[in-house]
């Protein structure tokens, strides 16, 4: 089971997020707003998932040459530092984590802004601007998804508690902070630490590490001469 996750997971994502969206409209007047907000949230999160690493992708190999490359070389560019078992972790791990907990407690506001935040403003700061910049380019796989699906829910939900006096200045000072927390300790370091190895078997396919050189042909020799 597990191997089968491994090496459909990318697609699979596409598949939850069909699912979670289906799901959530067909069911949507069970829900309290911010619940059916962060079921759509949990969609777009395995959505953005899609677009990073299967269509159009090229995340792989962005990612171990120039975003966050450490001592790596392109000989070993497609599993380290980040490989496909990471890669699995990091998203699903924070899917399940972030996403899907809000649900079951739309009443606790900052754990429903957790998500919010890091998919409207985080994600949004780093596919927006530091990744394009990188780049030299307008547009980088995740920013679509980040632009007309996390932004706008963001939006919404910040809307629907402010209208609503559910939150307190506290409330967005205790998301960011756990935001960060789990994005510097989780994503960064601690799976980071369990995963990385020059050796690892779970390497990205020759397919996804291509998509890198199909959609940004211009960074192409950066990239296998850094």
């Amino acid at each position: 089971m597990m191997n089968f996750i491994l090496k459909h997971w990318v697609k699979l994502s596409a598949v939850l997020g069909v699912a979670v969206l289906a799901f959530t409209l067909m069911t949507w007047s069970h829900w309290h707003y911010l619940q059916a907000l962060a079921l759509l949230n949990l969609a777009v999160i395995f959505f953005h998932f899609f677009e990073e690493f299967e269509l159009p992708g090229g995340f792989p190999k962005f990612s171990n040459t120039l975003f966050a490359p450490k001592d790596s070389m392109l000989e070993i560019a497609d599993h380290y530092p980040l490989n496909n078992m990471s890669a699995l972790w990091i998203n699903w791990g924070t899917a399940i984590v972030m996403y899907l907990t809000p649900v079951f407690f739309p009443d606790v506001i900052w754990l429903g802004l957790i998500p919010m935040i890091f998919g409207g403003v985080a994600q949004l700061l780093v596919h927006g601007i530091a990744n394009n910049v990188m780049l030299k380019t307008w547009y980088n796989s995740g920013l679509f998804v980040v632009v007309f699906g996390h932004l706008p829910l963001m939006i919404a939900y910040i809307l629907y508690i402010e209208t609503h006096n559910l939150a307190v200045w506290t409330d967005y000072v205790i998301a960011t902070v756990l935001m960060v927390v789990w994005y510097v300790g989780v994503i960064r370091v601690a799976i980071p630490t369990l995963w990385e190895d020059k050796n690892s078997p779970y390497s990205f396919t020759p397919e996804q590490m291509r998509k890198f050189d199909t959609l940004y042909p211009h960074m192409v020799e950066k990239a296998n001469h850094r």
